[in-house]
């Protein structure tokens, strides 16, 4: 279809085999090309995996287990709202100048 301005749209088109847009039989059962587009690549040296793995030893913050009670609780506080009082924002505070101070 061809559109010359608001008023005049012509319907011939030219029937060739490059214009066709059915699929045939043929051309759908072809497996697709591959692709030859470079592919992202990772590779970590030993040192970073015993990094990774002396961390994951280590424990949550060095402490060990998790507690899993106290973490069910803190997430109960947060929901309703509770979590954050002004001591606790104090005592943040004063932990964080003490890294920093």
């Amino acid at each position: 279809m061809q559109i010359y301005g608001p008023f005049r749209v012509s319907t011939s088109q030219s029937v060739s085999p490059n214009n066709n847009r059915i699929q045939t039989p043929s051309s759908v059962d072809k497996p697709p090309k591959a692709s030859t587009a470079p592919v992202d690549q990772l590779d970590l040296s030993s040192s970073a995996s015993d990094v990774n793995r002396l961390q994951t030893s280590a424990g949550v913050a060095g402490g060990g287990d998790i507690r899993v009670d106290r973490v069910a609780e803190i997430r109960r506080q947060i929901a309703n709202g509770t979590y954050e009082t002004p001591e606790k924002l104090d005592a943040a505070l004063d932990r964080i100048l003490d890294r920093f101070a």
